[in-house]
């Protein structure tokens, strides 16, 4: 099934899950240290999504990072990226995910790479599969 209003293939989730997961996993790419409490309110969150484990790191790895990531990679970057609102995450990764097939991103920003975002998904990851 296509969700149209993404360009979303999978099959899994709705437009509102989606989206909703793009904004929470997008905030693992703001400079920002999460403490345990923290993780696990955002793994609260993203359990409400309704979106298994599986379906979120398939979102985080080639949804969320390719367009978040580069935040890590700024130069500049000292904190929160400025213009962050959910409606611009939504825009930019909306627009990454609708790109036409043939235009493949310029570089690939492998998402284990940058630092803490691994360690903290495996985290969120355990989480969600314990059902806790």
């Amino acid at each position: 099934m296509k969700d149209s209003a993404i360009g979303h293939s999978s099959g899994h989730g709705s437009t509102a899950e989606i989206e909703a997961a793009w904004c929470l996993l997008s905030g693992l790419f703001a400079d920002t240290e999460y403490d345990d409490d923290e993780l696990l309110r955002l793994g609260a969150a993203l359990k409400q999504t309704g979106l298994s484990s599986r379906e979120l790191e398939r979102i985080l790895r080639h949804e969320v990072a390719p367009v978040c990531g580069v935040w890590l990679t700024h130069p500049g970057a000292i904190g929160p990226w400025p213009q962050f609102n959910e409606e611009e995450v939504q825009s930019r990764i909306r627009s990454y995910v609708q790109r036409k097939w043939y235009k493949k991103p310029l570089f690939h920003l492998p998402l284990w790479a940058l630092p803490g975002i691994r360690s903290k998904w495996s985290f969120l990851k355990r989480l969600l599969q314990s059902g806790a």
